[in-house]
Order: structure tokens, then sequence, then C-alpha cells
């Protein structure tokens, strides 16, 4: 299994940054736990058993990311609302659902390495990412489970941890009413343009 440069230098920066927010108070303590745990379990693994460390491929990173802002963030278009009140600066948005992806893929990483089950992976993965969601919205554990299985299905086969974190912080600034549709919309025929470009050529792009 090859892991991603950029996404090791992600995770550090979140792992820091979710140590300072938290001490600031923009940080909750679930989400510098989600952090800190999940930078924890890529380590150990890292230790463990070999993984390759990889430049990003691009085309699969924007084709990754196409397909998951349209299937988290179109079923939404429907109901968007102003910026909700009270909804938490871009910082802790960031932070928040980079944290959730660590620790989410770091459940994918130790069982693709560790047991070489794949189908596994996305199971344990999904059921992570549910977990994760409980303490939030207990209400909607299902539909939890069914979006941590895209994520893992699109990770296994595009292999991009970057696009996850990307895809779901571009979702949730859009849930927040941080950004328009018309930027959601832009943002999303960018990716699909690129992934489909680069990915039909098979031409591969790796930074």
């Amino acid at each position: 299994m090859k892991i991603e440069w950029e996404y090791l230098f992600t995770m550090a920066t979140v792992s820091i940054l979710a140590v300072y927010g938290w001490h600031q108070g923009d940080v909750s303590d679930i989400h510098a736990l989600f952090a800190l745990g999940g930078v924890i379990l890529t380590l150990m693994v890292f230790i463990a058993f070999p993984l390759k460390i990889s430049g990003m491929n691009l085309g699969n990173f924007f084709m990754q990311t196409a397909i998951l802002m349209f299937a988290l963030g179109f079923p939404a278009l429907t109901q968007t609302a102003p910026r909700l009140l009270g909804a938490p600066h871009p910082f802790t948005v960031f932070v928040g659902t980079a944290a959730e992806e660590i620790m989410r893929i770091a459940v994918f990483i130790i069982a693709v390495a560790a047991f070489g089950m794949p189908r596994f992976a996305v199971v344990a993965s999904s059921i992570t990412f549910a977990a994760i969601h409980l303490y939030w919205y207990p209400t909607e554990w299902f539909v939890a489970i069914i979006a941590g299985a895209l994520f893992s299905i699109l990770l296994l086969y595009y292999e991009s941890q970057t696009a996850c974190v990307v895809s779901h912080f571009a979702y949730d600034m859009f849930a927040f009413g941080y950004i328009s549709t018309v930027f959601f919309l832009t943002f999303f025929f960018i990716n699909l343009i690129f992934g489909l470009a680069l990915t039909r050529k098979k031409i591969k792009v790796e930074i």
C-alpha cells in the first residue's frame, strides 16, 4: 500500500494545529484526540510494516475528489441555507474534518497493511467514521456508515488519502455556508475535468 507524502505532510500539520487549536480553545478535545490518535496509529503501522511513500497521482486525486464532492454535496444543493448561526470557524472546520479523516484512514491503513484485508478495511473504517459522528449526530449513524464506506472504497481504488481530506473539508465548508453553491460547483467541475483528462489518457502525473 502506498501513502502520499502530501498526506503525511498534511497529517503532521493538522496534528500541530490540533494541539495549538485545543490550547486556544478553538478545537474540541475529541478532535484533538482524533488527530493525535490517528497520527500515532499511522506511525505504528509504518514501524511494523513496509509502506511505500510516493507522490500524489494528480489524475487519481482529481477524480476521487470530484466523485466524493458529487456524492456528498449534490444532495445538499436542494436544501442549501445561509451560514448557520454559531457555525464553527473555518480553522476549526478544517482541523475537525482533517482529524476525522486521519483517524478513519489510520484504521483503513491498519486493516490493509497488518491483515491484508482491503474489504475488511472498508468495513472497519466505515464503522469508525460512523462512531466518530455519533458524538455530534447520533441519529445519523447509518448515513455516516454509507459515507464512510464511499470514502474507503474510493480510497481503495484511487489511493489518494489527500483527496479524502480535501473533499471532506470542501463539503463541510459548503454545508456550513462558508462557500457558495457557485464556488462549490466550480471547484467540483475543475476537479472532474482535470481528473477525466488525466485518467482517460492514462497520463500519470505525480508530484
